[in-house]
This record gives C-alpha cells, sequence and structure tokens, in this order.
C-alpha cells in the first residue's frame, strides 16, 4: 500500500508539473507573443494579463494568483536559459528558484541543485542562503490552511491546564534572569501573533 501511494503520489506530481509547464508556454505565447522579458516585467500593463491576475483565486479563474505567475515565469526563463541543467530540471525545484530572478543565478543554481541532487527542502534553503549572502529579502510561502495549521500547533502546545501548572512548577526552579529572559521571549511572540491577527483581519 505503502509503495502505491509513493507511486500514485508521483504520477500526480508529474502530471500537475506538466500542466502547469503547458499552461506557461500557452501565455507566454498567446499572451506575452513570446516575448519573455514581457512576461518577466513586474509593471507591464499588458491588459489580459492584468485581467487574468485580477481574476486568478475566483470562481472563473480557479488557480491562485501564485501558480499563475509560476506558470509564465517558468516559461519565460525556459526561453531565455538555453543551459541543458537548467531545462532539465523538474519545475517543482525550478519554481523555488524563482526567487532569484537573474538569468545567470538561476543558471549557477539550477547547476547546484541538480549536482547534489537536492530535494525540494534543501533547494528552498539552499536559495535562502543566496539571498541572504547579498542582503535580499527571503520570501515566505504561506497560505491560509499553512497558517491556520501552524497556529493550531501552537494552541495545543501551549494551551490547556496541564501546561500551566508545569509553568508554574517552573517558576520556582528559573532564577530571576531566566525568568525575566523566558517572559521577554513571550512578550515578542505576543507581539507576532497581535501583528498576524490584525492583518488576518484587516487591521
Amino acid at each position: 500500500m505503502f509503495g502505491e501511494a509513493l507511486r500514485l503520489g508521483a504520477d500526480l506530481a508529474d502530471e500537475l508539473e506538466a500542466k502547469v509547464s503547458a499552461f506557461g508556454r500557452w501565455l507566454l505565447q498567446a499572451v506575452f507573443a513570446s516575448d519573455a522579458a514581457a512576461a518577466l516585467d513586474d509593471k507591464t500593463k499588458n491588459p489580459v494579463w492584468q485581467e487574468l491576475v485580477r481574476r486568478a483565486g475566483g470562481p472563473t479563474l480557479r488557480i491562485s494568483k501564485h501558480m499563475l505567475y509560476v506558470a509564465v515565469r517558468l516559461a519565460a526563463y525556459d526561453k531565455r536559459i538555453t543551459d541543458q541543467t537548467w531545462r532539465g530540471l523538474d519545475p517543482g525545484r525550478k519554481e523555488l528558484l524563482l526567487p532569484l530572478r537573474e538569468d545567470r543565478r538561476l543558471r549557477d543554481a539550477a547547476q547546484h541543485v541538480a549536482k547534489f541532487n537536492l530535494t525540494q527542502t534543501k533547494t528552498t534553503a539552499y536559495v535562502s542562503e543566496l539571498l541572504a549572502e547579498t542582503g535580499e529579502p527571503v520570501q515566505v510561502r504561506l497560505t491560509a490552511p499553512v497558517l491556520m495549521r501552524r497556529m493550531a500547533k501552537i494552541r495545543e502546545a501551549l494551551g490547556g491546564a496541564a501546561v500551566l501548572k508545569k509553568v508554574r512548577a517552573l517558576h520556582d526552579e528559573m532564577d530571576v534572569k531566566e525568568r525575566q529572559a523566558l517572559a521577554g521571549e513571550i512578550d515578542k511572540v505576543r507581539e507576532v501573533l497581535t501583528a498576524i491577527a490584525r492583518e488576518v483581519r484587516g487591521r
């Protein structure tokens, strides 16, 4: 059963990646007249593209804006980067390299990922390291369900009478500096959660 689940999962990933790639190639050709530079322009005024972005995630275009951008950018970079390692890399890991944005960096990163056969998780970490080296902000991939699960895990780990009882016991075990340090970290977490709640509620 486990082996079958792995096989079916791999088939699903292949099918999804193939369809995203095909959609991106179509967008590049039909919407941007095969102009890769125009497709990669964040400030493009292309009316068809703007309308697609507006509708993304809605009832008439049930794919996210993120997926829309990924599809067309993969197609655009495939047109611009002729390196065979980039061309041969699977779309899933190519997507993770997109924050690098520049052709040369994408090509070099693809060669590194292929050479060491990095997993998606390790590819994400590698890209974060490259961005940190140049002081660029690390892009966060976050969806509503993921955020909901993270909040639930925090609540489940720290909520309840048993945790409070243990915290009371810890109070007597810690010295003053430890209590102050821990209280400071709790205040920081509270500030983060308050800011997230503010954004979720729309301020």
